[in-house]
């Protein structure tokens, strides 16, 4: 089964192989994407070290990071398509940059406190156990590092609605969870969405059961807008868990983990 989901992925994005480069991501203060909002995320807690991110894709959110300053000593950008690998390899051209290949299944023990931030935007709803994988993650950190995990919130107003019609809110998809946004069949159900979570859930399963000390929540606004985008972006902020996606930072406690 695990095999017959990578190679979906990975001929979903054979295209990006030859690294062509998406929009870049601004540096706001008020971010109305998930990539805005990690960056931003990111930059204003980062005080140096290394990054990892898991599943970067195409490598948007390290190629803003790095354009925009971060000062970091090493930034390892990790996924499992071999075409993004090679999209990013032909594309980030940063000696501080290592591209490899990385499953949060079945992790690399030696990376075990290696890291002083670890990036996972929009990836945790694909993984097959995200208890198992969210203490993965907190054991990658150094004592006090973090994590930012974006995700779609279940609970979000527009998703709140359609459930009271009888409706189920697929977070990537359309028609049920059968259609892509551009109208063709899905291959995976909600485009292998396989768990949904709310701001509340998620900082539970995080505090509650992986080891991590404490939470921050990073709001950010997505059309459609509720009036224009600042407008949107204050509503976000003054109520997250209802007109925000779910997007967080997980502070490792600072001593170091027992063994």
């Amino acid at each position: 089964m695990k095999q017959a989901v990578l190679r979906h992925y990975d001929e979903k994005y054979a295209a990006e192989e030859a690294g062509a480069r998406p929009e870049p991501v601004a540096l706001t203060p008020t971010p109305t994407d998930r990539f805005e909002a990690a960056v931003s995320g990111v930059h204003a807690r980062f005080t140096g070290g290394r990054v990892l991110e898991i599943g970067a894709g195409s490598g948007r959110v390290a190629r803003a990071l790095l354009a925009t300053g971060l000062a970091c000593e090493g930034y390892t950008a990790t996924d499992l398509s071999t075409h993004r690998l090679a999209g990013m390899r032909a594309s980030i051209d940063d000696p501080r940059v290592e591209v490899r290949r990385f499953d949060l299944d079945d992790p690399d023990p030696s990376l075990e406190g290696q890291f002083d931030a670890v990036l996972l935007v929009a990836l945790i709803e694909h993984v097959f156990d995200p208890l198992r994988a969210l203490a993965t993650v907190r054991r990658l950190l150094r004592p006090g590092g973090f994590a930012l995990i974006d995700t779609p919130n279940i609970a979000k107003y527009t998703r709140r609605l359609k459930l009271l019609l009888g409706r189920f809110p697929s977070t990537a998809s359309l028609n049920e969870g059968l259609l892509t946004y551009d109208g063709r069949p899905v291959d995976l159900h909600d485009e292998g969405h396989l768990h949904y979570f709310t701001f509340r859930s998620l900082e539970k399963l995080l505090l509650e059961r992986c080891g991590f000390a404490r939470i921050e929540r990073v709001p950010y606004a997505t059309p459609p807008f509720l009036g224009a985008p600042a407008l949107a972006y204050r509503l976000a902020a003054r109520w997250p868990t209802l007109f925000s996606e779910l997007c967080v930072v997980a502070y490792a406690p600072e001593a170091p983990l027992e063994r």
